[in-house]
């Protein structure tokens, strides 16, 4: 029995070492660890927030999602803002340009606060030791929750009318309303989507039609195809046309010409008409005047009898024999030129 507790002491003293042996090898590895940081070379930077979110000394400055340093100082300004100042390590202070800016963000969703370095210009030179970094602006999250309960009374508001519609639409009020109620606008709603779809159908049939017709006057050998292609029917259509053209122009001013007879012509048959029924005139004399006419018919009558008796003188100075000779030379000559 005093074997075996005896055993037992012993075995508790071996694991209690055993565990004193880790615990002294996990505090050299952390002291080693720390002691290898404090030996790297920093430069002191700083900037100055209205409102740091709980930033304490120690936490972590990030650049580019690289941590770059830690907070070592956070002092109140007279103006009472926040100056903080931080410890930068000097490998990465030639990545850090004068232009960057640096805000208050935190390590994840809801993680520790940090500094966050963003930003620089290639062109633009590095941090030096004192450098003063200008401020990013971010909202805060007492900002982010006005913002989300703006949103929130917005999205009610939303809420409230849209239950008020959907009450509306049951009791049968408004358009909508009125045609879930109303049987007879129902029908007339569908009648008029019967008759769009059938519009729709005769338009895809018409749509049809002439994307077959375009085809066939497409086709070579088509009458279309072979004008429209065809370099020696088109200039030939096109003089004949000029030709047609040229011609229409021609029958126009000979209707002109014709129209313009046919008036003259009225004008004349009118001027006629005008003489004819003047008895004043000559003609209208002539024409009604019974006296006139038979002093004129006797005046023709007489110049007939003077002609023949002229007529007659003339035979017999030509067997005059004074005359003869004159009349037989004026024969010859005639003969000789009809010759």
């Amino acid at each position: 029995m005093a074997n075996q507790e005896s055993s037992q002491r012993i075995s508790a003293k071996v694991g209690l070492f055993v565990v004193i042996g880790i615990a002294i090898l996990a505090a050299s590895i952390l002291t080693l660890g720390t002691m290898r940081k404090s030996f790297i070379t920093r430069i002191d930077a700083n900037a100055t927030f209205v409102n740091v979110n709980g930033l304490t000394k120690g936490n972590n400055v990030w650049f580019s999602g690289v941590k770059v340093g830690t907070v070592r100082e956070i002092t109140f300004t007279p103006d009472s803002k926040v100056r903080v100042v931080f410890s930068i390590e000097e490998e990465s202070q030639k990545f850090i340009k004068k232009d960057a800016l640096v805000r208050v963000s935190s390590d994840g969703l809801i993680g520790n606060p940090i500094v966050l370095i963003s930003g620089g210009s290639p062109n633009v030179q590095m941090i030096e030791n004192g450098h003063e970094f200008r401020i990013e602006k971010e909202e805060s999250t007492q900002e982010m929750m006005k913002t989300l309960q703006a949103n929130n009374k917005n999205i009610l508001s939303i809420t409230e009318d849209l239950k008020s519609l959907v009450a509306d639409i049951r009791a049968g009020q408004g358009s909508i309303g009125k045609m879930m109620k109303d049987d007879v606008m129902y029908e007339n709603l569908t009648k008029s989507l019967a008759t769009v779809e059938a519009a729709t159908k005769d338009l895809k049939q018409g749509a049809f039609g002439l994307s077959t017709l375009t085809n066939k006057l497409n086709t070579e050998g088509n009458f279309v195809n072979s004008l429209a292609t065809d370099k020696e029917i088109y200039p030939a259509i096109k003089n004949t046309i000029s030709t047609l053209q040229t011609t229409a122009d021609n029958i126009k001013q000979t209707s002109l010409a014709a129209k313009q007879m046919v008036d003259n012509l009225e004008q004349t048959s009118k001027t006629i008409n005008k003489m004819t029924t003047n008895t004043a005139s000559p003609v209208g004399v002539l024409l009604h005047d019974e006296k006139t006419a038979n002093n004129i018919k006797e005046t023709i009558s007489n110049l007939e009898s003077s002609s023949a008796k002229l007529d007659q003188n003339m035979e017999a100075l030509k067997h005059n024999i004074f005359f003869r000779r004159y009349f037989k030379k004026q024969t010859k000559e005639q003969e000789v030129k009809k010759e």
